[in-house]
């Protein structure tokens, strides 16, 4: 499976005139083993009896949150085991109380909505809506879940990535600013609009990930190392 995209014009251009630097080669993606969990803490955010076993590091010391298992609750439709993974492979676990908003059966149902729309029209869009809208969730949280979710459908190429205030937001998207207000002439197209803002529109995420589509393409590289690739090398150092 490759998802559609639909370019935002201003982020096509600009993004085809100016690549974000990478010095980086490509970058493995975190894969969560820092980051265990207590099963039995967590256990009151699904709506079965015990997480599926293949969610435990091998010593069954507590849930592992690895891309690996993240795809595999995904494909076996345990979807509300697949979020308590990406909370803790995302860093999230402090703010979990703006993810679990809705009751689990609600957000349950968003999720498996989004995967039956996302697989039916081949784009993330419609994931995008349901999850930012109907369950109130920010761009970090619904980026990273739509992420794991359009991999565990096949894609691989072009799957939407995580969007973070520490790099992308923080880093990346004032270097891009920086870069056109440097190059732009009168006869240019106007800048992109901002990566983010307060409706955590669509249209806001789809600006981020034309330029990632566009600068990946030019590596020669998947969304996802390309990614994986720039968290490394913009990660802020003390």
């Amino acid at each position: 499976m490759l998802l559609h995209w639909e370019d935002d014009e201003a982020s096509a251009y600009w993004s085809q005139r100016w690549t974000l630097p990478i010095t980086l080669d490509i970058q493995a993606q975190y894969d969560g083993r820092d980051h265990l969990l207590t099963a039995s803490t967590w256990s009151k955010h699904i709506r079965q009896q015990n997480f599926p076993t293949y969610c435990f590091d091998a010593l069954h010391r507590g849930l592992l949150p690895t891309p690996t298992n993240i795809i595999r609750c995904f494909q076996q439709d345990c979807y509300l085991e697949a979020l308590v993974l990406i909370v803790a492979w995302g860093s999230m676990t402090r703010t979990k109380g703006k993810i679990y908003i809705q009751p689990n059966e609600v957000i349950e149902h968003a999720l498996r909505s989004s995967v039956v729309m996302t697989r039916h029209y081949g784009t993330v869009q419609h994931a995008w809506n349901i999850l930012a809208n109907r369950l109130g969730w920010s761009a970090v949280i619904t980026s990273k879940v739509l992420h794991f979710l359009a991999r565990s459908l096949g894609d691989e190429d072009n799957p939407p990535v995580p969007i973070d205030n520490k790099v992308i937001l923080e880093q990346v998207w004032p270097r891009f600013q920086s870069a056109i207000r440097a190059m732009r002439r009168t006869s240019d197209k106007p800048p992109p609009e901002p990566w983010n803002d307060t409706k955590t529109s669509w249209q806001a995420y789809n600006r981020y990930m034309t330029a990632m589509r566009y600068w990946s393409q030019a590596k020669g590289w998947t969304t996802t190392q390309f990614e994986n690739t720039v968290f490394k090398e913009y990660y802020p150092t003390p």
